[in-house]
């Protein structure tokens, strides 16, 4: 008996998934397609990546999903480890360790239906045509602030999808490509990017309240996340949702 033990603690000690293994506590908001609960489930592409950087490091993850302002406050404080997805600012980087690798490249974008021909290389380009738009979403100074563009406003992106769809307008801006283009995939409609506003990236980010753990931490997910990318994974969990 005393030898069976003496395996069974072995065995635990060597697992990297075992029940002994590190915990990595992180906060995000509900985001489709990047972070989302389903029936009771969490899913989501973001959650899909953060779940494999902590096996491939042999942590355990506790995802937590929170509104966002909620899940910043946690993190400045220390009471989760990071939180994602995280856009860098001068702010936030006062409390947050920023990794070398962000998770995501986010494109604020004009979208149409596929095969439509409309083309654009400056807004210009799109003086004539009606454009979709959320009301209080900021698209960009250059375009919130164009008096000449006809813009169709809708309360949510929802609404925005639907209307595009039937062809109400003829474009449709997002503020993130993911996220609409996630939503025109689930109304069965094929898009096309036919200008990019602007252009950002987020990041899984660690709490500098948590001291020099915080530090390790955003070093290694870094170098993790570049391995992921190497390997084609981002894209393959990508592809799932857009």
């Amino acid at each position: 008996m005393k030898k069976l033990l003496t395996l069974t603690m072995a065995i635990l000690l060597s697992s990297p998934f075992s029940a002994l293994a590190e915990e990595v506590v992180l906060a995000t908001s509900q985001w489709p397609p990047y972070s989302m609960v389903e029936d009771g489930k969490q899913t989501g592409m973001n959650i899909e990546i953060v779940r494999e950087l902590c096996k491939r490091l042999g942590f355990e993850s506790k995802i937590q999903v929170f509104p966002w302002k909620r899940a910043l406050m946690y993190v400045k404080k220390g009471e989760v480890d990071a939180i994602f997805s995280a856009r860098h600012t001068q702010e936030r980087a006062e409390f947050l360790y920023y990794p070398s690798e962000a998770i995501n490249k986010e494109r604020t974008i004009i979208l149409a239906l596929k095969g439509s021909g409309i083309k654009a290389t400056k807004l210009d380009d799109l003086k004539g045509k009606t454009i979709g738009v959320v009301r209080g979403y900021a698209y960009g100074s250059e375009f919130n602030n164009d008096q000449g563009l006809k813009k169709t406003v809708c309360n949510d992106d929802d609404q925005l999808v639907r209307i595009f769809a039937k062809k109400r307008t003829e474009l449709a801006a997002g503020m993130d490509e993911g996220s609409m283009r996630f939503l025109c995939k689930k109304a069965g409609i094929e898009t096309e990017v036919v200008h990019v506003l602007e252009e950002t990236v987020s990041y899984v980010a660690f709490s500098k309240a948590i001291g020099e753990r915080g530090k390790i931490l955003a070093e290694k997910f870094g170098k993790a996340l570049r391995q992921l990318k190497k390997e084609g994974f981002i894209e393959k969990v990508q592809s799932k949702y857009f």
